[in-house]
């Protein structure tokens, strides 16, 4: 699985990348404050 690296002054924060979804960072004054990751599931074909 994919892994999105975000630093900051104090640690690195590790986000894993869902195989289908989303993540959304919210920015403010170019840094990163919150993170939000969505895991979407993909039906079948029949």
């Amino acid at each position: 699985m994919d892994k999105v690296y975000i630093d900051n002054s104090k640690k690195t924060e590790v986000v894993e990348l869902p195989k289908f979804g989303e993540v959304k960072l919210i920015v403010k004054d170019g840094k990163v404050v919150k993170y939000d990751t969505i895991t979407s599931h993909v039906l079948p074909k029949n």
